[in-house]
């Protein structure tokens, strides 16, 4: 059995991230778009949502912004049963649903905004991917993705090897036994608040499924995932948007863009020695961001990438947040490809 259909087999049997379906939706990713893009209501833009599982994220975020077009794309009926479900019951008619895996046919475009969520890890060929997606974007239009860290997911990965070696790579409910009687299980907010609704008792089972028996699983330093977008035709640049970690989350403002707020990560939150302050704001972006995610160890982060002229339909901050700039659409002397550790 392939990679796919064993993701696929996975997902039939635990729709994830709930299996509710009610009237609370999961808002994270509409209040992550809300930081990154000037456009605040979307109005006529198209949305494509390229693994959008029971659509909680997707429907949040298509509740929030009533004047765009959403497409939701997945590869478990179940999930889509369970998203259809949720559409109807919060009354959303600016969203479809419609199965389908990435890289496979169909999904042209073009797209003004295509979000990927906890994704990429399951594919065979991430760059391929990433290509195939970049292919369907608007000459203007952005990608937002959220990826799992390997620094805070290290032992995740000590875990999934053990469960997989003591149940012989089972995925259904003799793997899930093994992952309990072993004690593991995933919090509801490890990769911040509000991130699974967790209404339904049965919700503990889909995220560790999720968690520990999923058949892929891969994990990347921030630098890493800026080169899998090197090169790539309509890509000019990507860069560093929040970090996630157990219980908590913040925005990125790495050139200091912004006034102060809670809601963005501070040189403070690093630091608290003046003499180490002051060297960390010496260095440049990537090398902050290295340094940034080797002090917290993030489970997970956001990056968004776009062609050279959708830069300035995000927030100013994100300039300063730039990991990578093509040089095949980008000016020479601008920054070097690649960076972040």
């Amino acid at each position: 059995m392939s990679a796919v259909e064993q993701v696929r087999e996975l997902y039939e049997r635990y729709p994830c991230p709930s299996l509710t379906v009610g009237d609370d939706l999961i808002l994270d990713l509409a209040l992550g778009i809300g930081m990154v893009a000037r456009d605040k209501t979307l109005a006529g833009k198209r949305v494509l949502d390229a693994g959008c599982g029971t659509g909680h994220q997707l429907l949040g975020l298509a509740s929030q912004y009533p004047k765009a077009h959403f497409t939701g794309m997945d590869l478990s009926r179940s999930s889509l049963d369970v998203a259809e479900e949720l559409r109807e019951r919060n009354g959303l008619t600016n969203v479809e649903l419609v199965r389908g895996a990435i890289g496979g046919d169909g999904f042209e475009g073009p797209y003004d905004l295509i979000v990927m969520t906890g994704v990429l890890h399951c594919l065979d060929d991430p760059r391929a991917g990433l290509a195939w997606l970049a292919e369907r974007l608007s000459p203007g239009g952005l990608m937002y993705l959220w990826l799992f860290h390997s620094f805070g997911e290290h032992q995740r990965l000590i875990d999934r090897e053990l469960v997989r070696l003591l149940s012989g790579g089972d995925t259904g409910e003799e793997g899930l036994s093994v992952v309990h009687r072993l004690g593991f299980g995933r919090s509801a907010g490890r990769y911040g608040t509000g991130t699974a609704p967790g209404a339904d008792p049965r919700d503990q089972d889909v995220l560790d499924a999720d968690a520990y028996l999923h058949p892929v699983m891969r994990t990347h330093r921030f630098g890493d995932a800026a080169r899998l977008f090197e090169g790539l035709d309509g890509i000019g640049w990507v860069a560093l948007n929040g970090v996630n970690w157990d219980g908590g989350g913040k925005i990125l403002d790495l050139g200091h863009r912004h006034p102060a707020s809670p809601v963005f990560l501070s040189d403070a939150d690093l630091f608290d020695d003046e003499e180490l302050l002051a060297r960390y704001a010496g260095l440049g972006v990537a090398e902050r961001a290295a340094v940034m995610e080797l002090r917290l160890a993030p489970t997970g982060f956001t990056i968004v990438a776009g062609a050279p002229e959708a830069e300035r339909l995000c927030e100013s901050r994100i300039s300063g947040n730039v990991l990578l700039r093509n040089r095949t659409t980008a000016p020479d002397g601008l920054a070097e490809p690649g960076g972040g550790g």
